[in-house]
């Protein structure tokens, strides 16, 4: 081989080195980005469980006037005026401005069923003000804020994928009991009911098969992704 060829073939193999080189950095910076998913805490007070669950997913922060963007958004706690404020799209302050602006962008808003704090006082409000409150609540999901209780939250944070792999063991972990799940049998099933069966059996319904779903009820059962069976 001469010297000619020797010097192309040591190009060559340069050439190949540098651009393996930098493929694989295109990668790593790839699983890096992917790692760097935000996810944002809207509360000033430490919630390190929280914190814990969403590491190995997301680059967790708590909520700061700074905070232009993220991937997903997690509400601990609503109080009554935010809830209000979020309900009739009413930009208040700057966390009413941001929860808005996650929404308007398309990103997940997550917001946690125990937090809802208008609910502590349903045994002494006045009727007409907690079912008030209730539909806030309700309009919440309406507008995209995905309320979600304290099993369900991290699924619905995650990836659609990862979201159907944990309800799917969740379902079949659960399949032994479902024969004794409870099955609306009334005639008209309304968005009232959907809710109430919500809190007590979390994700799945189960109705009798000649029972009518109204308009509501199946809205709220889309936002809240509820499976429904009919027996």
């Amino acid at each position: 081989m001469n010297i000619e060829a020797l010097d192309r073939a040591a190009v060559i193999e340069a050439v190949t080195a540098e651009v393996m080189k930098q493929l694989e950095q295109l990668a790593e910076g790839k699983s890096v980005a992917a790692a760097q998913k935000q996810a944002v805490l809207l509360t000033a007070e430490p919630m390190p469980e929280l914190e814990n669950k969403l590491k190995p997913y997301y680059e967790v922060r708590y909520y700061d006037e700074t905070l232009r963007d993220c991937d997903v958004l997690i509400i601990p706690s609503i109080c009554i005026q935010l809830l209000a404020h979020l309900a009739n799209g009413i930009s208040a302050g700057p966390r009413e401005r941001f929860v808005l602006m996650m929404l308007l962008k398309g990103r997940k808003v997550i917001a946690l069923e125990e937090g809802l704090l208008y609910r502590k006082y349903k045994s002494t409000a006045p009727v007409l003000l907690y079912k008030m409150y209730d539909e806030f609540a309700g309009k919440l999901s309406n507008c995209g804020i995905r309320i979600a209780n304290e099993a369900g939250w991290l699924a619905a944070c995650l990836d659609e994928d990862r979201a159907a792999n944990m309800q799917a063991v969740h379902h079949a972990s659960s399949a032994e009991i479902t024969d004794e799940a409870e099955v609306l049998k009334r005639k008209v099933i309304t968005e009232a009911e959907v809710k109430k069966h919500r809190l007590r059996n979390g994700t799945e319904i189960i109705i009798d098969r000649h029972s009518i779903i109204t308009p509501l009820a199946q809205d709220y059962l889309r936002m809240q992704q509820m499976q429904v069976r009919r027996r």
